[in-house]
């Protein structure tokens, strides 16, 4: 497929998003979550790892196994698989304090990336971590890294602001007005939110979806609402405008993420690193981790974690890579150009 057809289909899959989203907001934000996001998973794992991670230094490969299990590790630990032992005195430590340190791990893995990306020696790489580890105590304190390391950068920043940012990247070479319209669309999506008119009485959520939302995805809402300084009333959680503007947004971020991925075979040719074996392991992976949310929609959240994060985490030297090549372009424009 052409790169232009391309563009006009994300065109198209950007409106079909929102549209859905906004009939549907919060069915299809779990919906999505628990059919594409496993596919997206397996594929674009696949995919970094066949790119080398996109750093040189193999000791990268290690910290992102090391530190997705440990922000992952107490939410798999709760679930049934582990109940005869969650009296263990580790067990019970596990699942107590790691999540503390859950937002302190991702920075970490912020400063990892980055020195794995910029600099050979060993030295400097230790030196940078420190300097990560200096930065997690300096801003502990500060309620406003938790919601953002935290809660916003691996969902709505690793969803939404670095699709964008990929979108503009690959924008560098092709120069396409149909991307640049794609562009526009995606960041007039939350200004479109902010001022058209949403009547909440045509909504009727089933208490099956306002259970799994609550036991999973809570936070997500509550931290952006009050990342903008807006209260809301538990009883009326589903319900007030505000918080279904916001949740429109999230499922129109998470959809278009996935078919964004998927829409660009031909563009950066990941399904070429996917031999006929892969192929049948991702589509058995893909059916299992399907019928474990259909079995039960918790227990597939918690095992699929690991991979969400994993998939998240390992993203991030292409994210530095990824900025590093639009601040060129914004300052030294002559400069980029004579690279390629």
């Amino acid at each position: 497929m052409k790169i232009i057809e391309i563009d006009k289909l994300n065109t198209l899959l950007i409106l079909i998003s929102f549209v859905l989203a906004y009939i549907f907001p919060f069915e299809l934000f779990i919906i999505v979550y628990a059919i594409l996001g496993p596919l997206h998973y397996f594929t674009e794992i696949n995919w970094i790892k066949e790119k080398n991670y996109f750093v040189t230094s193999k000791k990268w490969i290690y910290c992102i196994l090391i530190f997705s299990l440990l922000i992952s590790l107490p939410g798999i630990l709760k679930t049934p698989l582990f109940e005869s032992f969650k009296e263990l005195l580790i067990i019970k430590s596990l699942r107590n304090n790691l999540p503390k340190f859950n937002n302190h791990f991702f920075l970490l893995a912020l400063f990892l990336a980055f020195s794995f990306l910029f600099f050979k020696k060993r030295k400097q790489q230790i030196l940078i971590f420190l300097l990560g580890v200096v930065a997690a105590l300096l801003v502990h304190q500060y309620s406003l890294y938790h919601i953002i390391i935290g809660i916003l950068l691996p969902t709505i920043i690793h969803v939404y602001v670095f699709t964008i940012l990929f979108m503009w990247y690959g924008n560098l070479n092709k120069k396409s007005t149909y991307n640049y319209l794609n562009i526009g669309l995606m960041i007039s999506i939350p200004f479109i939110l902010i001022f058209i008119s949403i009547d909440n009485s045509s909504y009727q959520f089933s208490e099956t979806m306002k259970s799994i939302f609550i036991d999973n995805f809570y936070k997500l809402n509550t931290s952006i609402l009050n990342f903008l300084g807006v209260e809301t009333k538990n009883q009326l959680f589903f319900y007030e405008i505000v918080n279904l503007k916001i949740q429109i947004f999230i499922a129109f971020a998470y959809t278009y993420h996935y078919l964004n991925w998927f829409s660009k075979t031909t563009v950066i040719g990941w399904h070429k690193k996917i031999t006929q074996k892969k192929s049948i392991l991702i589509l058995f992976l893909w059916i299992l981790s399907i019928g474990i949310y259909l079995y039960d929609y918790n227990i597939g959240l918690s095992i699929l974690l690991f991979l969400s994060l994993l998939h998240v985490i390992m993203e991030f030297p292409l994210n530095i890579l990824c900025l590093k090549k639009i601040i060129q372009s914004i300052f030294k424009p002559n400069k980029l150009l004579q690279k390629k």
